[in-house]
Parts: C-alpha cells; structure tokens; sequence
C-alpha cells in the first residue's frame, strides 16, 4: 500500500486529538486541543459550541501536519471516535442552528415522563420532542440530526451520514433502515425526513473536499471512513471482535462494553438499564451497561473529604491517586459499602452516592479504600447483568482507571479470571484505525488477520479474596436494591 497511515479524528466532551496510526492501527503521534467546558445556561443542560468544535478540530489537524513535513500525501484514510448520543442540527446549507447538545443534557428526561407506548425512546429522539414544543423556530429550521463526530465529517465531507453504532434513532440491522416508528410514538413523525443516510463505521462515506482541504491541509480525494461511537472504538480497539470479550472502560462514565453473538435478543428488565449497538460492520453486535456517573462521583468524594490526603501528595511531589494507592496497599477488602451514584443512574434517576457501615473504629483508610470498592462492585453488578445474556471470557479494562493497581487487582478478584490491561492509553484512537483498515480491506472484522492489542498487563485472580468479594458483591446488590425506596422519596 503506497500510503502508509491514518489520520484519526478523536472528538471527546473535554478534548479533541488528532492521532497519526500505521496501517496496524498503532498510534505514533498525537495533538490535543482543550474544549472549553460544557455550558449549562439551564440546570441539566449540556451544550458545546459547534464551530467551536470545527475550529479545535483544524487547530489538532493543522498541528499534526506541521509537525510532519509531507504527511497529507501519505494519509490513507481519515476516520472518527466520538462521543455519542448527542444533537449537533444543522440547516438545508449545513450550518449550525443550536448549540451541539452532550448525551449529559437531561431535557430528554421530561419529555420521556410525557410519552407513552411500547417502544423504548432514545434521548436523541426526545430532545427533538422538547425543542419542538420549546423551541420551535429551531425545530422548523432543522435539516439533519447529526452526531458530535458526524458534524466533524459533513465539514471534512460535504456529506450527511450517521453510523450504525450512534444512529439518531433505531435502526433494523436486517434492512439497514430507521425504524421511524418511535417518531410517531414520540410526536415528531417529521423528524423522519431529518435522519441522515446510514453507514458502518468500517466503511467509506466520502472524500476530503477542495474547501475542507484549504482548512486543514489535507489533500483533496483523501478517503473518509465514518467512525464509530467512542465506546465502540474502544471494543474494537481492546480486541473486542467475537462474542465472549468484555472490555471495561474506567473513565468518566464507567461502562461495560460485550461483544455478542448476533443472534441474541433481549429487553432489560428496565428501560435504560442495559443498550445494544450495531458494530463496525454488519453482523457485529455489542451490549452495555453503566450506571453514568462513576469517576465523577470518586473524584467529588476525594476533593470534599480527602483534603489532607491532596496536601500530602503535594508534598510528596506525587500524583494524588499514586499517594492514595501507595496508603491502601495490601489492606484486606472493606465491609463499608459505598454507591457510586452522585448523578444519578441511565436507569436511575433518583439513586445517590452514600456510605453504608462506617463505625467508630473506621479509618480515613478503610473509608478511601470503600470508595475504590464501591466502583468495582457496582461495575461487577452490571457485568453480572450482562453475563446473564452473554458469558464473557476476555476481559480488557481501558480509561484513565486502568492504570489503577487497586482496581485492576479488584476486578480480577471479583471476576475470578484474567484481566488485562491495554498497552495504550488511546483504545478508541486505536479502534477509529482499526474502521480505517477494515473499510480499505487491509484486514477483515473477526479473522485471523485482525490486528489484536498487546496487554501491558494481566491481573490474575485470588481465590482467597474471591470469597470475601462475592460476600460483599451479594450484600452491594441487596442495599442497592433496598435504598432505592428511599431514594424514590428523597
């Protein structure tokens, strides 16, 4: 192959990178641009400004490019990873009509109070909902529902596409079509004409233009592949490409992803509890679970109740978790029983972050340590869900949480089998290069060929503290299950 690397387009809430890949889907270099942070003119609201992203987005590019004399012309392709679930509108001429709307904002969830029927309804298609009754000369100038990554590649491409992993709104895997059903459900049947044609995140949907390549500095005609869903380059990047591997993303939101078997079918026993996705390509199907607030809630806890601890580790000249990790090594698993729940829950709204067990004889110690524990036993919970429907065998843990002894060890304990650790930080930079290749026919989806992640680390389990875990996984899932009462009434 004459070009020789991919150009990845990695559009998080916090940042946008720019990551130069081989052919592999080894990532060589990489620019980061800062976003500003989210704007909530409203409590619950989540908006970030459109072209504000466009511009951070040629800022990383433009970077990338003056740092290596020549690249554009070896580029092979382009591809995404990006944060999904949001609604980034644009008008007939592809402008931006409203500010790009996170899978954070909440006004979905006094419009889904309002809707009744069978079918599940995606916050995408709620938002809609509220703007057409909130908003609606905004609502009437809306030509296309576009993801957050989605909006980067019109720019780059002058093309409308969503992916099949992040769709504004449900699509039949069989016919390759939306099921506008849940538009009439909601009230909205034209939403319909402002759906954007569907492609695989494996597949090429257009091509650099002369306008975008005068923004950038990539030439003309270079491929562009749609890209996925953050969470599922990450699957894809920790290996994820037969049914049977888990990865577990520790990062803001704390996710479980499995790779299923396409044939499975099922409704959680709640709405929101647990949500399917479309893979790279047709056939690939994944399941996941999260509860949506767990890092959030473990640094809020750390900042207001460990203040002495952040001073230390200053002190010290060391990174806070480093310090913390270095107090609770090698203490035996804690009876004190922490929820993760600061936000809330997807399938939750009333749940909350509290304490359970702490006695006179409790230590700072035992208290950080619960906190750490908590996570681990609210993520295995999940997993226990997921399980149900598809054992998983390969475990990866990947996110800012992954370089953590404590955790690591923990979920392999629980577990009761390997877990390995990725050898890069950057699983969803990995997994966008990995729809690269797929969609130029370098390597194919679930064969021997498929590039496979190198594990910087495996954590082996001890049956010795497996016992005590499952003790405490049974006694997490039973408190749960009885303060959600409370919480109803709080």
């Amino acid at each position: 192959m004459h070009n020789k690397y991919f150009l990845v387009i990695d559009r998080g809430q916090s940042s946008i990178k720019a990551a130069l890949c081989d052919t592999q889907a080894n990532i060589l270099e990489m620019e980061s641009c800062q976003c500003p942070p989210i704007s909530s003119p409203h409590t619950g609201w989540a908006e970030q400004d459109m072209m504000t992203i466009w511009n951070l987005t040629l800022t990383a590019v433009r970077q990338l490019i003056k740092k290596n004399t020549g690249l554009p012309e070896q580029i092979a392709a382009i591809s995404f990873s990006g944060q999904g679930g949001g609604n980034f509108l644009i008008s007939e001429n592809g402008l931006p009509i409203y500010p790009g709307v996170l899978s954070l904002d909440s006004r979905h969830a006094e419009i889904n109070a309002q809707i009744s029927g069978p079918l599940e309804v995606p916050r995408t298609v709620s938002f809609m909902r509220w703007l057409k009754e909130k908003e609606p000369d905004v609502f009437a100038d809306a030509r296309w529902i576009l993801g957050s990554k989605d909006w980067i590649r019109f720019q780059l491409t002058g093309k409308v596409n969503a992916d099949m992993s992040d769709p504004p709104a449900p699509v039949d895997e069989t016919s390759r079509q939306y099921m506008t059903d849940v538009l009439k459900q909601a009230g909205i049947p034209e939403c319909a004409k402002m759906l954007p044609p569907l492609k695989y995140a494996g597949e090429i949907c257009g091509y650099v233009t002369e306008k975008a390549a005068g923004e950038t500095g990539l030439l003309p005609g270079t491929p562009v592949v749609t890209g996925a869903h953050d969470m599922i380059a990450c699957s894809v990047g920790a290996g994820g490409i037969r049914p049977g591997h888990l990865t577990i993303i520790l990062g803001t939101l704390g996710i479980n992803i499995a790779t299923v078997d396409r044939n499975i079918s099922f409704a959680p026993e709640e709405p929101g509890k647990a949500f399917t996705f479309h893979g790279i390509v047709p056939g690939a199907r994944l399941m996941t679970t999260s509860a949506g607030s767990y890092c959030n809630t473990v640094n809020w806890f750390i900042d207001t109740l460990f203040e002495k601890e952040k001073k230390n580790a200053i002190a010290d000249g060391t990174d806070l978790f480093r310090y913390i990790e270095k107090k609770l090594a090698g203490k035996a698993p804690t009876s004190i029983l922490f929820q993760p729940y600061l936000r809330g829950t997807f399938y939750n709204d009333a749940a909350k972050a509290g304490i359970i067990g702490i006695t006179a004889s409790s230590t700072p110690e035992d208290i950080l340590l619960s906190i750490f524990q908590g996570v681990c036993l609210s993520m295995c919970m999940e997993i226990s869900y997921l399980e149900s429907i598809q054992p998983c065998s390969d475990i990866w843990i990947v996110g800012g949480g992954s370089k953590s002894r404590i955790w690591g060890q923990m979920f392999a304990d629980i577990l009761m089998r390997p877990v390995k650790v990725c050898s890069t930080s950057e699983v969803a930079c990995r997994g966008a290069a990995l729809c690269a290749g797929t969609a130029l026919g370098l390597y194919r989806f679930g064969e021997a060929d498929f590039p496979l992640p190198d594990a910087a680390l495996t954590w082996y389990p001890r049956k010795s503290f497996n016992h005590i875990y499952q003790q405490q996984l049974e006694l997490y899932k039973k408190a749960y299950h009885d303060v959600s009462e409370i919480w109803r009434h709080q």
